[in-house]
């Protein structure tokens, strides 16, 4: 299993769950994540979530650029055109984790997987249940399983599901709607619900004999010892 740190970014800087900014810059921040020898990193666009364009490419560049290889990034944008998409990878990602937009819009996801093969996550938030959607969406009238099996279809190359609450933030890990999605399809499962600490990381890591393949954290990464977070996940892998 995999240990991927989450870095939200808003107007070019690192941010916590609050959206406060911290003192670090996001590259100084995932230098410090590689220095504990983490190998996946999350970076979250926020400001792209509204506009549906990248918003966040120039930070992108700095923090691969700083990495130099060493760590694999994954990139939450709103964005759903090709251009956007290759902009990303130009950039250095190597995946992009779209949401809702790109899932529900006809055609639109299988065409980006048929372009960017081997590229393309993506992200299930979800509540009671069902997966969110905006207002006019389909997808939370659809089974869990029926959408990741649809996903699958499609050609991405993983999920990354994530329990929230009312208000769309990250509530407690559902670990046996997790294991259920993993046990249904071949591709990568990503769990990013409310792992916070070495605990909750640990609940999380209890799903890698059942095929999840890594666990986002998002949340408490100032006050976490990342390597003992890693080491965590060795153990259980």
């Amino acid at each position: 299993m995999l240990l991927i740190p989450a870095i939200a970014l808003k107007e070019g800087r690192a941010v916590g769950v609050d959206g406060k900014p911290y003192r670090e810059t996001p590259e100084d921040f995932a230098a410090r994540l590689a220095d504990a020898g983490i190998t996946r990193l999350q970076l979250v666009d926020e400001d792209s979530m509204a506009s549906e364009r990248p918003q966040a490419l120039d930070v992108l560049e700095r923090i691969a650029r700083r990495l130099d290889g060493s760590v694999a990034i994954q990139v939450v944008s709103g964005v759903r055109e090709e251009d956007h998409v290759q902009s990303h990878l130009d950039a250095g990602a190597h995946w992009l984790v779209l949401g809702h937009r790109a899932a529900s819009a006809p055609h639109v996801l299988k065409d980006l997987c048929l372009e960017f093969p081997s590229h393309i996550l993506i992200g299930m938030n979800v509540r009671d249940g069902r997966m969110i959607g905006d207002a006019h969406s389909k997808l939370p009238n659809h089974d869990l399983v029926d959408l990741v099996e649809h996903f699958q279809s499609d050609g991405v190359h993983g999920v990354v599901y994530r329990d929230v609450d009312a208000e769309g933030g990250p509530a407690a890990l559902d670990a046996e709607q997790a294991r259920t999605i993993a046990g249904a399809v071949s591709i990568d499962v990503i769990v990013a619900s409310h792992i916070d600490s070495l605990e909750s990381l640990e609940a999380a890591c209890a799903l890698a004999a059942a095929g999840v393949a890594g666990a986002v954290v998002n949340g408490a990464l100032h006050d976490m010892d990342f390597t003992a977070a890693r080491r965590l996940v060795e153990e259980n892998a």
